[in-house]
């Protein structure tokens, strides 16, 4: 069983030490059980560890110990260790709380690890099982207090919800940096990473037409996923290659609430043709807590019950009196393949909330037919071999084994998670990704042809059994 912690968590990590560090998982809470005995036998006189707290609200926090854990059996000073959070509700929000003075940590044989204000079990903890998901106990007495670490004006409030119930916890030894291990056998073969490579999936996707007995000028691809995962973001990927150049038609950022807030079908013109692709980007609001896209609107986007810059009304609705309301669509207006966008270096963050919206947006999809694939973003985040060349990967084990959780978590094969790097820090083109963008429209568009002939097969099924009744 795998750690939770990727590239992006180690990077941060590893700057509050003061260098590049790799990091071994010892101990993890839910793998290993929950008694003081596992813990000492698993971490003691490793040297230098990180604990990381996995919080039932989606806050995650930890400390950093430059010593050894052991049993002498007191409290003890190190200089060096530090308290701090990386995500606050499953937003990421790192903060380093540095030592000021005093004891730091507890050593004896019954205790987990024991940081001043951060303390975990005594003796043993066992599993709490509870809906929506279980969790263990942890303690709570000093929890982020203040008197040890400088908290910068952060409560055991505003880091940890007031508790310290955790669905897991986990203790990395902490070494020298290493670069991430590379697969000498790809997990995913691909095309070739050169400009042939990239010409031929280029080629493909501007000479692409729809199923063509269901006489359709474009397809419609949905793109919908959390907030401030990439979705805006990957439009601009695609336009920006067949642009030339880095491109930002639509607005993207980062902003915790996301940036779209309209229904948006895009079109993607292709300067050596002079047209425009046959197939339209459609961009809605992303998936958040509390306040999220109502199911019912899904449905009238996935229908084509709804016109292109459609604004949503996220307390009341929409109806068949809203604006614009398409009351009978064509196969033209109706979603012919839903693609999921996910931050591949927040996978192991995802709210329940935010998760419970997705799967049910799913399976609106597949009770209409249409298929779903899932995108997943951000992989340079997680994997430092992907940053420094995004042709490796297929022989990234960090990015595929977030491919798999998001397989799992969205209970499809996991060829139909696809991985994307879209351009954001970039000022030019890179061939590597555009590759990898142009593979993911390309099995898009596959998708929807399949959507498109299933749905033909359907009508002429319909139309013999009409004609026998005659």
């Amino acid at each position: 069983m795998n750690g939770f912690l990727v590239h992006k968590h180690k990077n941060k990590i590893s700057e509050w030490i003061g260098g590049d560090s790799r990091f071994e998982l010892l101990y993890k809470l839910s793998r290993d059980g929950g008694s003081t005995k596992m813990f000492h036998e698993l971490c003691d006189n490793k040297g230098p560890t990180v604990t990381i707290f996995y919080n039932t609200d989606n806050n995650v926090y930890g400390g950093y110990l430059s010593d050894s854990w052991g049993r002498s059996g007191g409290w003890c000073t190190d200089q060096r260790a530090f308290l701090f959070t990386l995500y606050s509700a499953g937003h990421w929000k790192p903060m380093k709380f540095p030592h000021i003075d005093g004891e730091t940590h507890f050593q004896t044989f019954n205790r987990g690890p024991c940081f001043y204000s951060l303390n975990s079990f005594h003796m043993y903890v066992k599993m709490e099982k509870k809906i929506p998901s279980n969790f263990y106990k942890c303690i709570t007495t000093g929890l982020f207090d203040g008197q040890r670490f400088d908290m910068k004006g952060e409560t055991a409030q505003s880091v940890a919800n007031d508790h310290n119930n955790v669905t897991d916890m986990e203790v990395y030894l902490v070494k020298d940096g290493l670069p991430d291990e590379e697969l000498q056998i790809p997990w995913r073969d691909s095309t070739e990473w050169n400009n042939k490579g990239f010409q031929e999936l280029k080629e493909f996707i501007a000479t692409y037409e729809p199923f063509a007995e269901m006489k359709i000028p474009e397809v419609n691809i949905l793109l919908i996923g959390q907030a401030g995962a990439g979705k805006s973001s990957l439009f601009n990927t695609f336009n920006s290659i067949f642009k030339g150049g880095i491109s930002s038609r639509a607005c993207s950022g980062s902003a915790e609430k996301g940036i779209t807030q309209k229904f948006d079908k895009l079109r993607i013109h292709d300067p050596s043709t002079k047209k425009y692709l046959r197939f339209r980007i459609c961009d809605t609001c992303g998936v958040k807590d509390r306040i999220n896209i109502k199911n019912e609107d899904i449905g009238f986007i996935m229908d084509g019950n709804l016109p292109n810059h459609y604004t949503f009304d996220h307390e009341t609705g929409t109806s068949i009196k809203s604006p614009g309301f398409v009351k009978e669509p064509t196969m033209r207006d109706k979603i012919h393949v839903v693609v999921f966008i996910l931050d591949g270096s927040n996978l192991n963050f995802l709210s329940n909330d935010v998760v419970k919206k997705l799967q049910e947006i799913k399976s609106l999809a597949i009770d209409r037919g249409v298929p779903p694939l899932v995108f997943l973003t951000k992989i340079d985040e997680i994997c430092e071999l992907v940053r420094d060349d995004v042709s490796k990967v297929y022989n990234s084990k960090i990015v595929e084994d977030a491919v798999n959780k998001a397989a799992d978590l969205f209970a499809i094969p996991r060829f139909h998670v696809l991985p994307v790097k879209n351009y954001e820090k970039e000022s030019e083109l890179l061939t590597s990704i555009n590759i990898l963008a142009l593979t993911a429209l390309r099995k898009s568009l596959m998708f929807a042809d399949d959507f498109l002939e299933n749905q033909c097969e359907l009508k002429q099924e319909k139309m013999e059994t009409l004609n026998k009744q005659d």
